[in-house]
């Protein structure tokens, strides 16, 4: 559940920001606004998973009950509590004092909006617990020429209340292999377990590091998103990612290479860095839900039940029974924009734990691509390849004949 808690003076952005937000995350969040000289007990019945407060304030005092509603919160939900400050006044920007340790967004408008920063922002943050627990955001990096940048970008997203992992102990390129449960390696892969996006600071240095390579190779494995932010001088002819399996992804950010020193990037490069992650967590929330709910909605229609193999996976299984047969399908939906090759083979590989199945689908977003391209991947592997937007006419045809709806 989502609350906006806000002051009367406030009311009217109040009920803009949840008009944005139910627009932006239709049919997936819940959202309530709260009076702050009137607020009381949270409007839940329970704490849950993907509880937000978000807390709009101008320049006057804020009210002592919505102060207390603040504190509440927090206790309840100790560490795990996600609370988002919202200032009206540019002249005012420190957030009511119980949570004055979070830099407050600004509401002005570029933060207005179904696509604006505060719907990206609240779909950021979503986006860290869609899989019902405390994920975070992975940052990884080189130590020779990328820990200055880590620790500063790992340092502001955490004002901006965000959850991350950095490993300020891993600096062990000088070794020829990664050896297989060693503590260090167990740490990232447990990390890595429990994130939902890396942000890779992407450095000169940076493909050389055999650690940055288990890393991709494991967030590969796990489905999960990755997002370079590429350091490039002006004179640098190169505008992408330096790590070519990243390339097909299509997705990253350029930065001008900063100066040497402790506080090398400046505050627009710091909000230009995170305004782009925020952006790629809240599509990937988007996706999460939306692309697994027109999918079931297209099975169940049409008589087959569904049941869910691995949520944080996106494994699902849909089954109908005729007379003495049984046909069942086995769909993997895909978070990315683009048909990602790493994907499509871990999804083939989850396949041969499944059991039995009749057909099995990879279903991916983003633009639909036509049969050549789409030819190009499905090259050597038995499974269908299909945008969502096929699907009806695949179930129609009885899993003999592709066609866009």
């Amino acid at each position: 559940m989502i609350v906006i808690l806000h002051p009367l003076p406030c009311q009217m952005i109040a009920d803009t920001t949840k008009t944005d937000l139910l627009a932006a995350f239709v049919g997936h969040v819940e959202v309530v606004q709260v009076s702050a000289e009137s607020a009381a007990a949270w409007p839940g019945s329970s704490v849950a998973w993907d509880d937000l407060l978000i807390v709009i304030f101008d320049a006057s005092p804020f009210p002592n009950a919505g102060v207390q509603f603040i504190y509440e919160y927090q206790n309840q939900r100790g560490e795990e509590a996600m609370l988002l400050p919202v200032a009206i006044d540019p002249a005012v920007q420190k957030p009511p004092k119980p949570a004055e340790g979070i830099k407050a967004l600004l509401y002005d408008t570029s933060a207005t909006g179904e696509r604006g920063r505060l719907a990206n922002r609240t779909g950021g943050m979503l986006g860290l617990r869609v899989q019902g627990r405390n994920t975070k955001i992975f940052v990884s990096y080189r130590g020779i020429d990328g820990s200055e940048i880590a620790e500063q970008v790992n340092t502001h997203l955490r004002t901006l209340g965000h959850r991350t992992f950095l490993d300020q102990a891993k600096e062990f390129d000088g070794e020829p292999t990664i050896l297989p449960g060693s503590p260090v390696q167990k740490e990232i892969d447990d990390a890595l377990d429990t994130a939902n996006l890396v942000l890779l600071i992407d450095t000169p240095k940076a493909p050389e590091s055999l650690w940055i390579k288990h890393e991709i190779d494991t967030a590969d494995a796990l489905l999960l998103p990755i997002l370079p932010i590429c350091f490039r001088d002006d004179a640098d002819p190169k505008k992408a990612t330096r790590f070519r399996q990243l390339l097909p992804l299509q997705r990253w950010v350029i930065v001008r290479t900063p100066p040497a020193g402790p506080a090398r990037l400046s505050s627009d490069q710091l909000d230009q860095i995170v305004a782009e992650a925020e952006a790629y967590l809240c599509e990937i929330f988007r996706r999460k839900c939306r692309v697994p709910f027109i999918v079931k909605n297209e099975f169940v229609s049409r008589g087959f039940e569904w049941a869910v193999l691995s949520p944080k996976l996106l494994m699902y299984a849909s089954s109908r029974a005729g007379g003495r047969l049984k046909t069942r399908i086995l769909n993997h939906c895909s978070i990315f924009d683009v048909i990602y090759e790493p994907a499509i083979k871990r999804f083939h590989s989850f396949l041969s734990d499944a059991g039995h199945a009749n057909h099995s689908l990879f279903i991916y977003d983003g633009e639909l691509l036509p049969d050549h391209e789409v030819q190009e991947f499905a090259k050597g592997i038995p499974d269908v390849i299909l945008h969502h937007q096929e699907l009806a006419a695949l179930i129609d045809s009885h899993f003999t004949m592709l066609g866009a709806a």
